[in-house]
Parts: structure tokens; sequence; C-alpha cells
């Protein structure tokens, strides 16, 4: 069973993050791994955080390309993210452009939760425990902005 924890992200904060298990991308395959970030945008671009995303369907397109290279260069695979689009990622670089609360981070997590259910007949648990872990710590990263201490109890009450 995996456990999907969301903690509390201090603005500002900037926690070290240990990196998935390897096995994760193993045994989701590059090709699942895709399919699951496609999941994964789907779920987002229906849900209360949509705005954060361009209504553009070639840009999402892009969006998607870019950051499942990302994520799977993260779980150990190979370094195209860092031959097609330039090298290292700045996770706040990224998202200072936005006023992004833990709130909207936190819908953002719930939606990583639906996509790895629908993947948890097709890897160990424990791997994907080590992949939510990662995006949970991960995450903290892109929250600038400090106008909701509910989000927890709002998520909890869903």
């Amino acid at each position: 069973m995996v456990n999907y924890d969301y903690t509390t992200a201090v603005m500002g904060e900037r926690p070290e993050v240990t990196l998935p298990n390897k096995e994760f991308l193993e045994q989701l395959t590059p090709k699942g791994f895709m399919d699951m970030i496609n999941d994964f945008y789907s779920i987002v671009l229906d849900s209360e955080i949509s705005h954060f995303f361009p209504d553009d369907e070639e840009e999402i397109e892009m969006i998607k390309k870019r950051n499942g290279s990302y994520f799977m260069m993260m779980c150990g695979g190979d370094d195209t993210y860092l031959k097609k689009y330039s090298g290292v990622f700045d996770q706040v670089k990224t998202h200072e452009m936005f006023s992004i609360p833990d709130k909207a981070r936190i819908e953002w997590l719930h939606c990583w939760e639906q996509a790895l259910k629908n993947i948890e007949d097709k890897v160990d648990h424990e791997h994907i425990q080590s992949y939510w872990n990662w995006l949970e710590v991960f995450s903290k990263h892109i929250v600038n902005y400090e106008n909701d201490k509910k989000s927890h109890e709002d998520h909890a009450k869903s």
C-alpha cells in the first residue's frame, strides 16, 4: 500500500530531496512513464489549478515532453532532458512568475496521487512510494506565496 502523505511547505524553504528508486522507471518502462505523465496532465488540466497551465494544446504537449523527460531523468532515466532542453532545471525560477501557495501545491500533489493510483497494479508499491516521497518534497520548492494555512485540512475533507 502506498502512503500518500502530505506535509506542509514553508515558503522559501528548500528541503533536500531524495531521488526515486530507479526500479520505479524500470518497472513502469519509459513508455509507461510517459503514459503516466499524459494521465497526470489530463487530471491537472481538469483541476482547480488548471489556470497555471497554458490553454494551447501545442504548448501542453511541449510541457509534457519536457517535464516527462526531466522527471524520467530524476528516476534514473537517460540524459535526454539535458541534451534536448538545455540542461539544469531551476524549479524556483521556472515558477517565480506565478503566485503558488501551499494549497496549490497540495492540489498538484493530489493530481499526482490520482495518476499514481492508476499505476498501482503495474509497479511495486515501494517504488511508487519512493516517487511520491520525492514529489512531495520536491514540490515544496515551488511554494512562493503564503496565503493559506488550511490547505491540509481542506485536502483531508475531500
